[in-house]
């Protein structure tokens, strides 16, 4: 498992996820507070896997600038990717966790049946 990215939270216990968690929380609640208004996520960030793993490689980054004394070229690039970011995340910021409407569970359902059948075809005819 060595050879896992240090983001992938299944290479850790669940001691060592609730540790990590708990650091990375208090990281991402200094980048709020740093960044703001740039940054600002919804209370529930840590049960949105896709923005917990981003979250955790900006923090990795941010960390790897701060230990190695790279070139301000660096710091301009997290920054950068930062803002840019930060822009995507404001669409979670009012997220409210509400279950999924039946409808969308069937736009679902129709969708993973079309991309199935184009899994089984994209293939065809191909040596």
């Amino acid at each position: 498992m060595s050879d896992m990215p240090p983001w992938d939270w299944s290479r850790f216990t669940a001691g060592e996820r609730a540790q990590l968690l708990r650091e990375l929380s208090e990281w991402v609640d200094w980048l709020g507070d740093a960044y703001a208004p740039w940054v600002l996520l919804p209370p529930c960030w840590p049960a949105h896997e896709g923005l917990r793993v981003e979250l955790t490689m900006f923090w990795l980054w941010h960390r790897w600038m701060q230990r190695s004394n790279p070139s301000p070229v660096e710091g301009i690039k997290w920054h950068n990717e930062l803002r840019h970011s930060a822009a995507a995340w404001r669409e979670l910021a009012s997220c409210r966790h509400e279950p999924p409407v039946r409808h969308h569970e069937q736009l679902q359902a129709a969708h993973r049946e079309r991309r199935d059948h184009f899994l089984t075809t994209a293939f065809e005819g191909s040596p």
